[in-house]
């Protein structure tokens, strides 16, 4: 393997077969680009060549003979100096011209001894200022304010500005550009310690010997930790800044960092003066800007001019909320926008690169600025007439089947309910999972309340959700319908009069003519039923009705009257003579409906006849196994027992009470 080389001249290394030394530019013969021969370090030459001057030790004649002369373009003579390039190769870490130099020396002490004692120490005090001085000038010296970029944008009094390394990829404006005043676009120009190309990069990195070593002191600038450039400047000031206003910069890195790349930041602290901020009043968009509400509360309406009295360039239109159906205290917010094009003369940009930031134009030799094309302003809805309130559950009324405590509910009646509010509400029933009721049960009642009910002038007293439904709770009271019960009083089947009527009357009708009945001995045919007459009252409530576990479809009760029945009978001899016989009407839950009208559960009515009073209890009453009978207006009512009379006889007067 073939030594290294290095320049007589200057001592920089040389390339293989080099002509020319690339550091200093001198021409390089063969024989002086020799490799010099190995030596000694030259610490080790200086512990050998300065011994304390009590310790030298004579020579010896065959030392000095042993020892090989230098040869002649190899070293400097045994009293010159060492070259000064030479020592700052040594101080730069090149250890064969140090090697060389220790050769050199300790042949010369060898021979000159204490002379060669001053001159080593003269070496090893020039070799350290060397080495100083290469320390102290190894570094970039960069002045830190070349590193950034400031941008100043907004209005004179309210401006903003941010810094940032001055390089494309650290540029927040990078796809942005500039115009000049003829309008054409301004190239941005970044520093060259970012720069990607050869030239630029080793002009601004000087110390570095080529391209590689001065991207590598670039990358340096540019290390980021977490996303974030490690290299970053802090402003004391950063908004609401106007023209002339100082702002001071501490440029924040890691020292140590930039010094492992060779790199030394210089006026780290620095101050910059705010520029460029526009001068302007501030347009506002809504001077002129008029808005009316009108009509009824809830039913209101907007009027507005859609473009500014006194630029026509901006309209306006409602960006939150509705031009109708508005109330009192409702918020409006109406929107103004600029047509950029209808602006008189043009515009300009505050901020050429970012034309968010707004414009500036002159009318009339006022310059006003607009921030923001687009401005918003909030306005309270007031003055709308109001209705007149009206409770829209006062005049419903029920339509119901049975009653308490089998009430059902089956839908609202608004047959009294006035026009405007019939026309425009619907009722809904929500009755939960009852299908009946009895006194103090609860329901409710949905609304569903039509806009079209304000047309008419009217407001419901109750609160409307989103959706425009009202709702009440009802309580079924007693007077909403009652069964008869053991404890009614006898006077009130006076109000069935009608029902009773209307079936001893088909009865008749059935009857008359016939020659039998079930249960007597007619010996003839009934000419005529005569007369009907009460003869008691039986009320029998079925099994589970006061507990209400009855089916809400079930028979709840029967209520069963007999009658002394007087009919005329025509024999085979066409005689007539009078009969008495007892029928017993059985009429399935007689009660009285939400109305106060008697009502039965069934049309079905079943009859039993029998010549005689107890048979008729027995049939009619007594056979009803599944149910407690009470006879109605006696002080025994409750009692379900009955005498036998089967052996009285037929004789209504003589009948068992």
């Amino acid at each position: 393997m073939s030594q290294p080389k290095f320049c007589p001249k200057c001592g920089n290394s040389l390339a293989e077969g080099a002509k020319f030394c690339g550091s200093c530019g001198a021409a390089i013969t063969q024989a002086e680009a020799a490799a010099p021969v190995p030596a000694q370090n030259v610490s080790e030459v200086r512990e050998q060549a300065a011994p304390a001057p009590a310790e030298i030790p004579q020579p010896k004649a065959e030392t000095v003979s042993e020892q090989p002369a230098p040869a002649p373009d190899a070293a400097p003579a045994p009293d010159a100096a060492p070259a000064p390039q030479q020592t700052a190769a040594a101080a730069a870490g090149d250890t064969t011209p140090a090697m060389e130099m220790g050769k050199n020396i300790g042949a010369a002490f060898v021979k000159h001894k204490v002379p060669i004692l001053i001159g080593v120490a003269a070496c090893a005090l020039i070799a350290a200022v060397i080495i100083v001085i290469l320390q102290l000038t190894k570094y970039q010296k960069i002045d830190a304010k070349d590193l950034f970029a400031f941008k100043f944008s907004g209005l004179n009094g309210k401006g903003t500005v941010i810094g940032y390394l001055n390089c494309q990829q650290a540029d927040p404006y990078a796809y942005e550009y500039e115009r000049d005043e003829n309008g054409e676009i301004i190239e941005k120009e970044y520093s060259d310690y970012f720069s990607d190309e050869k030239k630029p990069l080793l002009k601004a990195f000087s110390k570095a010997s080529d391209k590689e070593e001065a991207e590598e002191m670039r990358d340096a600038l540019l290390s980021r930790t977490k996303g974030e450039y490690d290299l970053k400047v802090k402003l004391s000031k950063e908004n609401e800044l106007s023209n002339g206003d100082k702002i001071s910069c501490t440029v924040d890195y890691d020292e140590d960092e930039l010094k492992e790349a060779k790199i030394k930041l210089e006026n780290t602290e620095f101050e910059i003066e705010a520029a460029g901020l526009v001068e302007g009043e501030e347009l506002d968009m809504f001077d002129g800007f008029e808005i009316k509400f009108t009509g009824m509360n809830e039913r209101g309406e907007a009027e507005y001019e859609r473009t500014n009295s006194k630029h026509e360039f901006i309209s306006y239109y409602i960006s939150d909320g509705n031009s109708y159906d508005l109330k009192n205290g409702d918020k409006l917010t109406i929107e103004a926008d600029i047509s950029y094009s209808g602006i008189p003369d043009g515009y300009k940009f505050i901020d050429d690169s970012d034309s968010s930031k707004g414009i500036y134009f002159t009318v009339e030799g006022k310059t006003y600025i607009v921030s923001n094309s687009s401005q918003q302003k909030d306005f309270t809805v007031s003055g709308l007439t109001e209705a007149s309130k009206v409770d829209i559950f006062e005049k419903i009324k029920f339509k119901t089947t049975g009653a308490s405590p089998y009430l059902r509910i089956d839908r609202v009646l608004e047959d009294d309910l006035d026009k405007a509010i019939a026309d425009n509400v619907s009722y809904y029933l929500d009755l939960g999972d009852k299908s009946s009721f009895k006194a103090g049960d609860k329901f409710k009642v949905k609304a569903y309340v039509s806009s079209s009910l304000l047309d008419e002038g009217f407001k419901p007293t109750d609160t409307l959700d989103e959706d425009n439904y009202a709702y009440k709770e009802f309580t079924v009271d007693e007077s909403w319908g009652h069964y008869i019960t053991d404890k009614s009083e006898a006077s009130e089947l006076d109000d069935f009069k009608t029902v009773f009527d209307e079936y001893t009357k088909k009865f008749s009708e059935d009857y008359t003519g016939r020659s039998y009945i079930s249960g007597v001995s007619l010996d003839g045919k009934i000419k005529s039923i005569d007369k009907f007459e009460t003869e008691r009252d039986y009320i029998v409530l079925l099994d589970g009705f006061n507990e209400g576990t009855l089916n809400s479809y079930d028979t709840k009760s029967y209520l069963v009257r007999i009658y002394k029945v007087t009919m005329t009978v025509t024999d085979d001899d066409n005689k007539n003579s009078s009969k008495t016989v007892y029928a017993a009407f059985k009429y399935s839950g007689p009660y009285i409906d939400f109305n106060g009208d008697p009502q039965l559960e069934s049309t079905f009515v079943s009859i039993n006849v029998a010549e005689k009073l107890a048979d008729a209890v027995k049939d009619s009453v007594d056979s009803i196994k599944n149910g407690k009978a009470s006879q109605l207006g006696k002080s025994a009512a409750g009692s379900t027992e009955k005498k036998d009379d089967s052996s009285k006889s037929d004789d209504s007067s003589k009948s068992d009470d």
